[in-house]
């Protein structure tokens, strides 16, 4: 990736990170993944800025401008209570789920220590005795912090293209 500005469609962006800086990145996002395919969730935490916003929204709600979202947490504490809930308090059908990712551009925003990011995902969900199928697809719309030695989320927005999701949300996209 250049040091240049690129276009990205509906969205204002400044100076392509650096190669080794979208490498970091990557590596960010394949965590991420990972550790929510493991239900390493505790883990998972860890890469959110204390003070962080995750929401999974519909595309249809995210393009008028609508508030009503599948899933919000407000920081690590409210994304903490989303990991109790699905460990220890909900009920649901046991699953298995893949998170694949791709198209990921990362770009420098007016703070100098702020990315923002933007990349493709698609979720399959594999139940007991049934044939995976698509979970959800969409994008992924975030703001990245990079304190110099780490890179964490504080944004993660998830915007999935269907109206609805099958079943019900119990693991974050």
């Amino acid at each position: 990736m250049s040091e240049t500005t690129e276009t990205v469609p509906g969205r204002a962006v400044g100076p392509a990170a650096s190669l080794e800086l979208w490498f970091r990145v990557l590596r960010l996002y394949t965590d991420y993944t990972e550790l929510l395919d493991e239900k390493r969730l505790t883990e998972w935490l860890g890469l959110f800025e204390d003070d962080c916003r995750y929401t999974a929204i519909s595309r249809e709600n995210a393009d008028a401008g609508l508030p009503l979202a599948m899933m919000r947490c407000e920081g690590v504490p409210g994304l903490a209570d989303r990991v109790n809930a699905i460990e220890n308090v909900s009920v649901y059908a046991p699953r298995t789920m893949r998170h694949l990712f791709s198209g990921l551009r990362a770009h420098h925003t007016a703070e100098p220590d702020l990315l923002s990011v933007e990349g493709s995902f698609i979720v399959a969900q594999s139940l007991s005795e049934e044939h995976t199928e698509v979970y959800a697809s969409g994008r992924y719309r975030d703001l990245v912090r990079d304190d110099g030695a780490t890179l964490r989320f504080a944004e993660k927005t998830a915007v999935y293209d269907g109206a609805l999701v099958k079943n019900a949300m119990v693991y974050p996209l």
